[in-house]
């Protein structure tokens, strides 16, 4: 003899909200992982004036204070407003002044879900501006490009 249930809307409800629960849990757990690159790596990309645009993601004060030779500034935001005006056709390495690269990820996730750029083209310098500025490699100081 077979057997039916009947659900309460609350029960159903519940169930809904409990698997819509799983389900973004399970896409912050994918995130985007972006690839990192040294100081060292980036000091070389500069030198051989590889097709590389980087990109300090710190406020325009702190920019202007000092900088990644040749970085440009795109202040991060919690919420990017476009257009964006970064290539998507050459290899962004974004950095900020974050123990984590926290900023730095931000933008970039923010660049990769809602402008399309594509992760692959993105890096995230290791270490951020303190790192770079630690190993006395060339910074640039004054206004933003």
């Amino acid at each position: 003899m077979k057997r039916i249930e009947r659900f309460s809307k609350a029960q159903i409800l519940l169930g809904a909200a409990v698997v819509f629960g799983f389900a973004l849990i399970a896409v912050t757990a994918f995130a985007v992982d972006f690839q990192h690159v040294t100081a060292d790596e980036l000091k070389k990309m500069i030198e051989t004036k590889a097709a590389v645009v980087i990109v300090d993601v710190q406020p325009k004060g702190a920019y202007n204070y000092g900088h990644v030779k040749t970085a440009i500034n795109f202040p991060w935001s919690q919420d990017l407003k476009g257009p964006v005006k970064l290539p998507k056709n050459k290899m962004l390495v974004l950095y900020c002044d974050c123990t984590h690269e926290e900023d730095s990820t931000s933008a970039a996730t923010q660049l990769v879900e809602k402008y399309g750029y594509s992760a692959d083209k993105i890096r995230l310098l290791k270490g951020g501006w303190s790192g770079w500025v630690k190993l006395g490699y060339p910074v640039e100081k004054g206004k933003t490009k």
